[in-house]
């Protein structure tokens, strides 16, 4: 390997994160913190799982539970949690055999302060196990999105069949500077801290790839090596830097292809008008580099996103994204954009509502492939803190690998169950 080579690999990610940390502290201190993950983090799931408001409240016979949880909390600094997502989806049209799908993802997860609870500076133990799968002999969802022609735009993504059970987190993370900045390291999820946005997660209404994971962004497998940090380094700006293992294969506990030195590496910066405001009100754009895949026979790749989002009022949250790659990495898409809303008529609803569009790939899927577009909507039920269920609706159109058929209608239902 070229010394250049070698500089491009293992300089500029530490150079970022050296930057971070010499900022940082000098920049006024705040009360309300950044999260250096996003809404699919383990501590982030376990909060929201707390928090939640709920047409009917929690039923009696989980008090015991919940009271014991929180004993080991305030006790131990101990939080974990049980979660099922299960979504069913049924198409309109196939060319295939199957135009339906069941599929499930299941976790438990925890988060152990170590030390620093109660103060600027806490240090936790983050872990998940995690498995993903088809419910008896239908297709996965993810599986279903390919069978009708989506490339790209996937109308079921993340619900694979192939996600084995195995330790998708297991990772330190600490936070730093009066909760301004923090870093992780370890056994990652990648889609926990890269480009992570509000709408990137399993728990809220958007179910097609057009809004969860950018479509022309590099991705690994769930459960790679590697580091993140960000930090705010004035009361607006936050910047970060992360390196993953770029040969990581979910549901595979395998330490062997980090010996391959062949990365996924991002940086990111953001803006947000108060520190406060961050979770809600921000626009943050993110430059990404795959290193090339020898083994696998992958090209390298790079590709930028810049994602915003607003919530202007108490109950309405608009949102786009735009990204666009070189095609290379194995990414689904080299432009893609989408733009839509969520609006919370009540405490205990949500109603989603979203178009997107995308270029796929031609390293990836070869040329002459139509462009894809998507409309998604869904509505939200959080019935008890323990559960809720979720109708959704995509009408795919121009699915690349489906030229027969210009439209395909994609009804599904997700429940979400957190003990």
């Amino acid at each position: 390997m070229k010394p250049s080579n070698l500089m491009t690999r293992y300089v500029w990610i530490p150079v970022c994160i050296l930057v971070l940390w010499i900022l940082a502290p000098l920049v006024a201190q705040a009360a309300e913190s950044a999260n250096i993950a996003g809404p699919e983090g383990v501590a982030q799931k376990l909060k929201t799982a707390e928090s939640s408001t709920s047409i009917f409240p929690q039923p009696a016979w989980l008090h015991p539970y919940d009271s014991w949880k929180k004993h080991i909390k305030d006790n131990y600094g101990i939080s974990f949690g049980l979660s099922a997502y299960w979504l069913y989806q049924a198409a309109s049209d196939s060319p295939g055999d199957d135009d339906d799908a069941f599929g499930g993802i299941y976790r438990f997860q925890g988060s152990w302060v170590a030390f620093g609870r109660d103060t600027g500076h806490p240090g936790r133990l983050e872990w998940r196990v995690e498995n993903r799968s088809n419910v008896g002999n239908y297709l996965s969802p993810s599986q279903l999105g390919g069978e009708i022609g989506a490339a790209a735009l996937n109308t079921g993504f993340g619900y694979s069949d192939n996600f084995s059970t195995d330790i998708s987190v297991l990772n330190w993370t600490q936070v730093l500077f009066d909760k301004r900045a923090g870093l992780a390291a370890g056994r990652l999820a990648f889609d926990v801290y890269l480009d992570a946005f509000r709408f990137q997660t399993f728990s809220r209404g958007f179910l097609n790839r057009a809004f969860t994971i950018n479509p022309t962004i590099g991705t690994t497998g769930i459960g790679a090596l590697g580091a993140a940090a960000k930090g705010f380094v004035t009361e607006n700006v936050l910047i970060g830097g992360q390196i993953y293992d770029g040969n990581a294969a979910s549901g595979d506990f395998d330490f062997d292809t980090f010996e391959e030195h062949e990365w996924l590496k991002a940086v990111e910066v953001a803006w947000t008008p108060a520190i406060a405001r961050y979770k809600t009100d921000r626009v943050q754009f993110t430059y990404w580099d795959k290193d090339a895949r020898e083994k696998a026979a992958v090209s390298g790749g790079n590709g930028w996103v810049v994602s915003a989002g607003w919530q202007l009022t108490d109950r309405l949250i608009p949102f786009t994204r735009f990204g666009h790659s070189d095609g290379g990495a194995g990414v689904a898409a080299e432009s893609a954009a989408s733009i839509g809303f969520e609006y919370i008529p009540r405490k205990d609803q949500a109603w989603s509502l979203g178009a997107g569009w995308a270029k796929p790939s031609e390293k990836t899927f070869g040329p002459g492939l139509d462009d894809e577009y998507v409309i998604e909507t869904s509505y939200k039920f959080q019935i008890w803190p323990f559960l809720s269920l979720t109708p959704d609706l995509q009408l795919l159109l121009d699915p690349a690998k489906n030229p027969d058929n210009s439209s395909v209608w994609v009804f599904g239902l997700r429940a979400i169950v957190n003990l």
